[in-house]
């Protein structure tokens, strides 16, 4: 093994891992929020409506790519036929080419991966006391393409896991520094879930972009392999496979926000009214406390202040008193 395969490996990976979680999402969306079983409510719209948007949004942009010629588009539909409820759609004439149809089918997975990486190296450069980490990120990017180069860094196949687990810490670290009294840690950790949304692949998605991600597969297959027998491979592709394995790995670090704001509303959501206030205020006083009186980090202050909601939240999800009626 060798520092390349792992990089092609890892970009390989984190493919299907950041995919399957937005899908993962989706469906604990459906099993965990009343929100996604009633489309059409003010609340849908809220939390859920952005997300079917973005994803209809996204396969249109994959036409206008392919130029493939759009017969209908209509990022939000909420509409019943017989038992399924439809909630937006684009029509297009289906192209022949095996690649267009994938390029289309896949858009929601690219356009969400750009999203989230513009939001999550975005939101470090609104914190305070950071001059945000694009900088760091194209060092990181450098540093990997220039690492073929270095038969020590070549040689090791764990540098890359080492270098790109560091950049991640950074930006979780940075980004921490928004600290929960802004409302931007919020809408950022809104925007990063309504991402992940957007991202999840539709059994028709699936279905028509398999025989190009078939393909895409197959060439990756057949990358690794030439990468871990002729590392020097990497030049004839230079900086592709080092851009994805960043990038998706920022993705991975910026869909751990998401989750985190799902379980907040899907906890919050079991939680009787008024009563899931209390949570959420004790958090953000804890954080201004904190804030007010410069006690450590701001990092330290955003994770003394999500342990105090989560510390509040579970007893109460496990008091009949302040669970909401199922």
């Amino acid at each position: 093994m060798n520092a390349y395969f792992t990089i092609v490996l890892l970009s390989l990976v984190l493919f299907f891992v950041v995919w399957g979680l937005g899908w993962i999402l989706e469906s604990l969306s459906h099993s965990l929020l009343s929100t996604t079983r009633n489309p059409g409510s003010r609340s849908w719209y809220l939390l859920v409506g952005p997300g079917v948007a973005l994803h209809e949004s996204s396969h249109a942009l994959g036409c206008v790519f392919t130029r493939t010629e759009i017969v209908e588009f209509k990022p939000i539909n909420v509409t019943r036929q017989d038992d399924r409820v439809v909630l937006g759609y684009v029509r297009y004439v289906n192209p022949e080419s095996t690649f267009k149809r994938a390029i289309i089918n896949l858009a929601p997975v690219a356009v969400s991966l750009v999203l989230l990486i513009l939001f999550a190296l975005g939101a470090t450069y609104l914190v305070p006391t950071s001059t945000g980490i694009g900088g760091e990120a194209l060092t990181l990017l450098g540093d990997l393409i220039n690492m073929k180069s270095n038969a020590t860094q070549l040689a090791d196949p764990t540098y890359p896991l080492v270098e790109i687990g560091n950049f991640v810490s950074l930006f979780l670290y940075t980004f921490a520094g928004l600290t929960v009294i802004s409302p931007v840690f919020w809408f950022v950790a809104f925007l990063a879930m309504t991402i992940m949304f957007s991202n999840a692949p539709s059994d028709v998605d699936i279905k028509n972009a398999m025989g190009g991600l078939k393909f895409i597969v197959l060439f990756d297959l057949m990358w690794l392999v030439a990468a871990y027998f002729q590392p020097q491979i990497g030049f004839l592709l230079p900086g592709l496979f080092e851009l994805l394995s960043v990038m998706f790995a920022l993705a991975l670090a910026f869909a751990a926000v998401a989750y985190g704001f799902f379980i907040l509303v899907a906890a919050m959501g079991r939680i009787r009214t008024p009563f899931q206030l209390f949570p959420i205020l004790a958090c953000l006083l804890t954080g201004a406390l904190l804030w007010y009186l410069a006690i450590e980090t701001a990092a330290f202050q955003t994770i003394v202040s999500l342990v105090v909601l989560v510390g509040i939240t579970i007893p109460m999800l496990m008091t009949e008193r302040f669970r909401a009626v199922a």
